[in-house]
């Protein structure tokens, strides 16, 4: 009997084009390690390009061609100019330029490349590593400066202005606030609403040069510490916290209980989160991003409804939760928005 063919297959789910996805990064890498986006004041040949840098002039095109490809640049008739996306978050001069943002990012996935993942999936992780020492808390803060600038801080703040209680807020506390750009949003919806951001030390002076450059002194200031071990305050109308509390995951009934006391009766608190489902396999984005540092031993996801159980637990009297698509860091999934409301009485 002769063999038959199967029948066709189902899609691949773009299985084929997997191995070319580590091209287009390290595409983009080379590119931003060169320079290649600071060279376009004006449109430029590739042979141009190619004498700025010392660059091989053939393969200097090839590289243009692949970026014009992935629309960072635009080509007509031999010469290339960057294109308005790749203006705003890849040329240096951009207040939103997310490249060093993308490159501090790559020591996360790094150690999976080349062979590091089997290696992690056969032997297990290595031995704990010291992810909080400061210069990598200091130089997190500054290249996330850009990217929340270039829309997170602006969604973020529309879902605190949104808040039916907002206007009457006038004094709130941002933990692990980071460089301050999301307060800075924040108060720039409101005419008299003053904030108290606590981070890290090393953190902190970035916040106060950020601070500083929107003339917010009178309005924000900064409060070194872990906000986990020491003091964070009290008597504050609103607590938001963004992308910052899976580092005490595994004390959140305490920590949850702490930021309860630091709110006055009627308060709100906002927190911005990843949230896994479906037995920690959804939303796929969230998972593949998480799959490094888990790896690694440092697994700090959260599974959705997590947060809102501690906040009840702690004695919130109400939450309500959206998953909003958070376009500005696509990488991480959607953002999970939960809102607790302390009771007045």
């Amino acid at each position: 009997m002769k063999k038959m063919l199967p029948p066709k297959g189902p899609g691949d789910n773009g299985l084929s084009l997997l191995p070319y996805e580590a091209v287009k990064w390290e595409l983009i890498k080379a590119a931003l390690e060169l320079g290649v986006f600071n060279q376009f004041d004006e449109p430029l040949t590739a042979g141009t390009l190619a004498e700025r840098l010392g660059t091989q002039p053939e393969n200097t095109e090839f590289m243009l061609n692949s970026l014009t490809a992935m629309g960072c640049l635009k080509k007509c008739k031999g010469v290339f100019e960057m294109t308005p996306m790749a203006r705003a978050y890849l040329d240096p001069a951009s207040e939103q330029c997310i490249g060093p943002m993308l490159l501090f990012m790559e020591r996360w996935t790094k150690p999976m490349m080349n062979g590091g993942m089997i290696n992690l999936i056969c032997d297990g992780p290595p031995p704990a590593a010291n992810a909080g020492r400061e210069e990598i808390w200091e130089q997190g803060a500054r290249v996330s400066i850009n990217n929340a600038r270039a829309g997170r801080a602006q969604i973020i703040a529309g879902h605190v202005s949104a808040l039916a209680e907002f206007s009457s807020f006038s004094n709130m506390l941002d933990l692990g606030g980071g460089p301050g750009m999301i307060a800075v949003a924040v108060l720039a919806s409101h005419p008299s609403l003053k904030c108290t951001i606590m981070e890290q030390p090393a953190v902190c002076r970035e916040a106060e040069e950020l601070i500083a450059e929107y003339g917010m002194e009178s309005r924000i200031k900064t409060l070194s510490g872990d906000y986990m071990e020491d003091p964070m305050g009290e008597g504050f109308d609103f607590i938001m916290a963004n992308y910052t509390l899976n580092f005490y995951r595994d004390r959140m009934d305490e920590l949850m209980a702490k930021i309860y006391k630091a709110l006055n009766p009627g308060g709100v608190l906002l927190v911005t989160s990843d949230g896994l489902n479906e037995e920690k396999t959804a939303p796929a984005q969230s998972v593949i991003t998480w799959l490094s540092t888990a790896l690694l031993g440092m697994d700090m996801s959260f599974d959705r409804g997590f947060l809102a159980d501690a906040m009840i637990k702690a004695g919130f009297i109400s939450t309500q939760s959206s998953m909003v698509a958070d376009l500005t860091i696509a990488a991480h999934g959607p953002m999970d928005v939960i809102v607790a409301r302390k009771g007045r009485n």
